[in-house]
């Protein structure tokens, strides 16, 4: 806890008089991108498979909830003592099948217990009950947890199959969109369709954000291969035809995971 504590104190005197201009001047609002792009760095350490990156990329994610934790307390709101206790109440409260008598014996069991405490002792409704996910949220993410919701309160397909057929139906309206060329339609279309292929995911016990995250780190592995096959061959990627850069991407494709 020394450590921790002296990290309290960095902010404290970073944000006070005499301290960093910049940190002084940081709001909530301004903090905003900053806590999106550590969470997102967080991830790709994650992703990388790297322990020490991760380390040092969580400790940056640490920092800007002390950061916040720090203006609130400069309001009089709370602090961080008040988010650490907020936080260790929840998780206690929410595990009732470890600190109290209830029974959760596999984590669906533990997903649907957390959903009733949350509606019943939290008080946390949103008016809805696909409420309370978050607009900011990546879309295929907010998708992903809203169609859950739903579907936990029965209103999903039987199985896989008829999920199928979904995303088929949806493509199938999104060509006849693309026939017609009217762009709002077409927009709406493509949004039907990435709906249906969460759901899909949904049946599959797969992340769709993380399905999508493999794919875009993939997709620049195998691009940059393929510029450097280009490259070794003397062919310019710019000024080839698309039977060269499919040969090209077939060859990047076998030589990259």
């Amino acid at each position: 806890m020394d450590d921790f504590r002296k990290l309290v104190e960095i902010m404290a005197r970073l944000r006070g008089e005499g301290g960093c201009e910049w940190d002084r001047a940081q709001t909530h609002q301004t903090l905003r991108q900053y806590l999106v792009e550590e969470t997102h760095e967080v991830i790709d350490a994650i992703v990388r498979g790297n322990p020490e990156l991760l380390c040092e990329e969580l400790g940056d994610l640490l920092l800007q909830i002390l950061f916040h934790a720090r203006i609130a307390e400069e309001r009089g709101e709370f602090g961080i003592r008040d988010v650490i206790a907020s936080i260790s109440e929840k998780m206690v409260r929410r595990h009732p099948h470890v600190f109290g008598d209830a029974r959760a014996d596999d984590p669906e069991a533990v997903s649907l217990q957390w959903e009733h405490i949350k509606r019943t002792v939290e008080n946390r409704t949103h008016g809805s009950i696909v409420g309370g996910v978050p607009r900011e949220f990546p879309s295929l993410l907010r998708a992903a947890k809203m169609s859950k919701k739903a579907a936990r309160a029965g209103f999903d397909w039987e199985g896989t199959e008829q999920v199928l057929e979904k995303v088929e139906e949806e493509i199938a309206e999104l060509k006849e969109a693309m026939r017609e060329g009217h762009s709002s339609r077409l927009e709406h279309e493509l949004g039907d369709t990435l709906l249906a292929l969460v759901n899909l995911a949904r049946f599959l016990n797969l992340n769709p954000e993380v399905a999508m995250i493999a794919a875009n780190d993939r997709f620049e592995r195998r691009f940059r291969e393929m510029e450097k096959i280009a490259l070794e061959s003397g062919i310019s990627i710019e000024q080839s035809d698309m039977r060269t850069l499919d040969r090209l991407w077939d060859m990047a494709k076998k030589a990259t995971s």
